[in-house]
């Protein structure tokens, strides 16, 4: 592949709708097909870190890398099913005022990240981010750094609704943000067979407003199981629907990017 690595974010401002359980399976199957992946875990509740297992507030993280020099390398750990993790920890959460302080005194704020990251470039082939539900400006450096957004989602009328007003902020990224930003998808997650779920699931990938995944996640115990056991679905239950979806999402992931 090329030096300069694929960057996805994985973002929805809603939690609790599969945005570390992608982030993290996703980069866990990239790696086991021998990409080089590094997952940034860029959410102040560090969630992709503790999946991970990987949590030490003692430790440099990701808050550290932007805002006191420190080198990226540092604050990255390497993980037994492939995945480097660049790690976050509470600190995070004051981002946004240091980013906030930054640009109230005229210098320059949504490039820290890209700049800090800027020397991993050469040794990734994919980087995925996973994005806070909260923080403008924090946001903001990871879409000037992302070439492209991933949006998990689960099947409901919150979804259906809010379809419009994402499509509206990814205009207005690509405007004021980043021109070359590009949108994966919304990928449907905690997939049920009911009637309900069923009516969201067909209005969300026939709609006109945002393109969809045709892979959905089915919603499956052993990915919840797998949290606990702080290991990537593909490791903890390679016979688990949650992997068979996850492995289909991230082949289809792999074409859109190619395209």
């Amino acid at each position: 592949m090329s030096t300069k690595p694929i960057k996805i974010a994985i973002t929805n401002e809603k939690g609790g709708c599969g945005k570390t359980m992608s982030a993290v399976n996703i980069s866990a199957i990239l790696a086991e097909r021998g990409y080089r992946v590094l997952l940034v875990d860029a959410d102040p509740q560090g969630y992709s870190t503790m999946y991970c297992g990987l949590y030490d507030p003692s430790l440099p993280s990701l808050f550290e890398v932007m805002f006191s020099g420190e080198n990226p390398e540092n604050a990255i750990s390497s993980t037994k099913f492939g995945v480097d993790v660049l790690r976050s920890s509470t600190q995070l959460m004051s981002a946004e005022e240091l980013l906030d302080q930054r640009k109230c005194n005229g210098l320059g704020y949504n490039g820290l990240l890209a700049d800090a990251l800027a020397g991993m470039d050469s040794r990734y082939d994919y980087i995925l981010i996973d994005c806070p539900p909260q923080g403008y400006k924090l946001l903001e450096n990871i879409q000037l750094y992302a070439g492209y957004i991933l949006i998990p989602m689960i099947a409901d009328e919150f979804a259906l609704h809010s379809l419009r007003l994402k499509a509206e902020k990814i205009i207005e990224i690509r405007r004021s943000v980043n021109p070359q930003l590009r949108l994966l998808g919304g990928l449907i997650v905690m997939d049920e067979k009911n009637k309900t779920t069923g009516i969201y699931r067909d209005a969300l990938q026939t709609q006109d407003i945002l393109p969809f995944f045709h892979t959905t996640v089915r919603k499956n115990i052993a990915l919840r199981r797998s949290v606990n056991a702080r290991e990537p679905i593909n490791i903890y239950d390679r016979r688990s629907n949650g992997n068979l979806d996850y492995q289909a999402v991230t082949d289809e992931l792999i074409g859109r990017v190619a395209k």
